[in-house]
């Protein structure tokens, strides 16, 4: 699944649909924006026989409007009322005008003119006829149009970039889900490709020629180790991963953490190391048991691997429960010690898969809870796990 283009995908649809609905918006405002406009140089031209008809329709010498004429239909004459620079077609204008005020368009000389004209008499032969220059009307229509149409394209260009924007942050599960599906396949082929080789080596080496039955058995013993932990390393793997996608949800419920501790620490036995439980007081937190004591006997257990004396104890820190884990070993190496809980990282040089303090950290963040490592001054490590107490109903 090619997430980037999936996200060029969306971003292709979310902006033809926003420039539609952006380009039906300006279309409309632009048609009211413009018919104001030209409404405007309507009503002007209606004042102008209103100003008329208050001075009944003779107006003093000098002070009659420019290109206004009385038109007799029947006599066929015309009257200009004062300064006239146009030649309309001035009965084409009055007939259209019988019987009612109408407006009308013509052009001269290239100018585009508003015609308006009014009957005076009841017999609707004797018009008043009025010429507007639409120059400054049309300017402003344009400039209006060029200002809808660019914020248009301004809006289509922030709907796209914030489509493609929106579009990458529905696809973060997607992208998250195809990393982790990376993820367990590379770190599926890591911890296979020992044991896978082991098992070919060993049945290689006994299949080259014929050899007594002790030596089958110590091929197919060596085999059987190196199936186990490949198995143990592919279930590993699959807990590490339903719990980084969220599917491992612990049951909770309330759990003595001190308690625990002694029953893991008088659970684990190994030669030449005293596991000791130190007393401490009730600690009680909200956690599942087996999710919990796998914790335990994970970090446990690789402290024992590294150290003769190993010592687990609990107490309380206001509204948090801590369980820490030392040892007397050599401690974890300075330039690992920021790593230890990364995938196949092994602070021993053990055997193990390098995958318990990993599955062990999100099994406490799963909890709502933190884990730290550090090293001891007087030497060996520290770990610390910190769950939240339990809060009484």
């Amino acid at each position: 699944m090619n997430l980037h283009r999936t996200r060029l995908h969306l971003t292709i649809i979310y902006g033809l649909l926003s420039a539609l609905a952006v380009a039906a918006i300006s279309w409309y405002a632009v048609r009211i924006a413009t018919e104001r406009i030209y409404d405007s140089a309507e009503r002007e031209a209606e004042r102008v026989v209103q100003d008329l008809g208050l001075q009944n329709f003779d107006p003093p010498e000098g002070a009659a409007p420019g290109n206004t004429w009385v038109v007799n239909l029947e006599a066929e004459w015309t009257d200009p009322l004062g300064d006239v620079w146009v030649e309309p077609p001035l009965f084409t204008i009055a007939e259209e005008a019988y019987g009612w005020p109408t407006f009308g368009r013509f052009d001269f000389a290239g100018v585009r003119y508003l015609s308006y004209a009014v009957p005076l008499d009841e017999t609707a032969d004797t018009m008043l006829v009025t010429a507007l220059d639409l120059t400054e009307f049309d300017d402003d229509a344009s400039s209006t149009r060029l200002r809808i149409w660019l914020a248009a394209i301004g809006s289509i260009t922030v709907a796209v970039v914030a489509g493609y924007w929106v579009a990458g942050r529905s696809l973060r599960p997607a992208r998250a889900a195809q990393q982790q599906q990376r993820d367990f396949i590379a770190d599926a082929a890591h911890e296979l490709r020992t044991p896978l080789a082991v098992i070919q080596a060993s049945a290689s080496h006994t299949l080259s020629r014929h050899r007594e039955g002790d030596a089958y058995r110590r091929s197919l013993e060596e085999i059987r180790t190196a199936a186990e932990r490949a198995g143990a390393g592919v279930a590993e793997l699959l807990e590490l991963a339903r719990l980084e996608a969220g599917q491992a949800h612990p049951r909770l419920a309330p759990l003595r953490l001190d308690l625990l501790t002694e029953e893991v620490a008088a659970a684990i036995r190994a030669d030449g190391t005293v596991i000791e439980a130190v007393p401490g007081e009730a600690l009680v937190v909200d956690a599942d048991y087996g999710l919990i004591r796998q914790v335990l006997e994970t970090l446990t257990r690789n402290a024992v691997a590294r150290a003769s004396r190993v010592w687990l104890t609990t107490a309380p820190y206001e509204n948090w429960a801590v369980l820490d884990i030392a040892d007397d070993g050599p401690g974890f190496e300075q330039e690992i010690l920021p790593h230890v809980f990364d995938r196949f990282r092994r602070g021993d040089g053990g055997g193990s898969s390098g995958l318990g303090l990993a599955i062990a950290k999100r099994i406490v963040e799963s909890h709502k809870g933190r884990i730290e490592v550090t090293n001891r001054p007087e030497g060996g490590a520290l770990v610390r796990v910190l769950l939240p107490r339990h809060t009484a109903a």
